[in-house]
């Protein structure tokens, strides 16, 4: 994230977040995942540079003023839909 984003001021005070998928049609498609947890910032050097090496690698281009949060998994649920009835499956951090 760029330094002098708002996310990352909204990180630094409140960790926690939050992600789902967009459902990609009205019978649930292919299913949704969502998962919840809580953002860590990156200051060690080698951690960050791996990180950016590796974005490089995908074709992003990632600055050295930019900051890193590792986003830290604490559940993840993923749902699908038999005949329109959602089977869940939950996962949830010991």
């Amino acid at each position: 994230m760029e330094p002098t984003s708002p996310k990352v001021l909204d990180m630094r005070r409140n960790a926690r977040y939050a992600m789902h998928c967009a459902v990609e049609d009205d019978s649930g498609g292919q299913g949704e995942f969502f998962v919840t947890g809580r953002a860590v910032e990156v200051d060690d050097a080698k951690t960050s540079g791996q990180a950016f090496e590796d974005a490089r690698m995908m074709g992003y281009s990632p600055q050295e003023r930019h900051v890193l949060f590792e986003l830290r998994i604490e559940e993840a649920m993923a749902t699908v839909y038999d005949n329109g009835r959602p089977k869940r499956s939950r996962w949830g951090a010991a």
